[in-house]
């Protein structure tokens, strides 16, 4: 029987997380979280948006990645930020070319709670995506919080063959920063690719067979959905004022779609 990253067996979390929805409804796209009561674990909402973002990429038949400006040279065309006081900023660090997406975090000693700095881009393909890969480097780490970490997240909005308890399925990617779950969400699974501190100064690989993960941790291959969200973030949970948190995260030559026209190398 299938179990999640906590050890409950799927069930008892389905039952428990229908509980959940009818005081709060958990888990957001890839945003802020709601306040919670000092030292509650965050609950992060749900945000159901029916359609693509205006202006989303639509790739050409026969294109294999379905990522817009997966390189970030064409500045910030087609990656979009969920917050309206962020922008997606590219810099001139780069993996390859002359840019790449450029998250900077300077959150001051006073900051508390979860801040979340992300790229994000939608698409709607026909077929569920098999492979995401790319490359992040962090400069300037400076941990203002326990949980601070970097990760991806892919959210699936209305599939309509995983039982329907959810307006969005997720799978969290952590990839460094942070050795266990960041909090529990009813409706995603983390799956780790990185537990260490994140190395400093240098390019890192990463990659996720998202096909996959979905088939083994949610028993099913999404259908019928109306759009994919994926996010790249650094972001903290759960500070208390006292240290300031800071980093340069850069991504950089993204890609989603099929594992044997990934371009990408470790």
């Amino acid at each position: 029987m299938l179990t999640s990253g906590r050890g409950l067996k799927l069930p008892v979390l389905l039952a428990a997380a229908t509980l959940a929805l009818a005081v709060a409804v958990a888990c957001n796209g890839g945003g802020e979280n709601e306040p919670t009561p000092p030292g509650a674990s965050p609950v992060p909402t749900i945000e159901a948006r029916p359609t693509l973002t205006p202006g989303a990429y639509q790739p050409s038949p026969g294109t294999a990645n379905l990522f817009g400006n997966p390189g970030l040279e064409e500045g910030a065309k087609y990656w979009f930020s969920l917050d309206e006081q962020q922008k997606v900023e590219t810099g001139s660090v780069a993996h390859s070319g002359q840019a790449a997406a450029h998250l900077q975090m300077r959150d001051p000693p006073d900051a508390s709670g979860t801040h979340v700095y992300y790229l994000v881009q939608e698409v709607d393909p026909a077929q569920f995506p098999e492979l995401i890969s790319g490359y992040y480097r962090v400069d300037n780490w400076k941990r203002g919080a326990e949980k601070q970490y970097l990760q991806f997240a892919v959210i699936v909005f209305a599939p309509t063959n995983l039982g329907g308890q959810y307006p969005n399925y997720q799978m969290r990617y952590p990839l460094a920063g942070i050795s266990e779950e960041p909090f529990d969400i009813a409706n995603a699974f983390f799956k780790f690719l990185g537990r260490d501190d994140p190395r400093q100064g240098e390019w890192v690989y990463f990659e996720a067979n998202i096909k996959n993960d979905f088939q083994q941790y949610w028993t099913a291959v999404p259908e019928g959905y109306s759009k994919i969200r994926v996010l790249f973030e650094v972001r903290y949970d759960d500070k208390a004022p006292g240290t300031a948190a800071e980093a340069d995260v850069y991504y950089d030559d993204l890609y989603m779609g099929p594992a044997g026209a990934n371009p990408n190398t470790p």
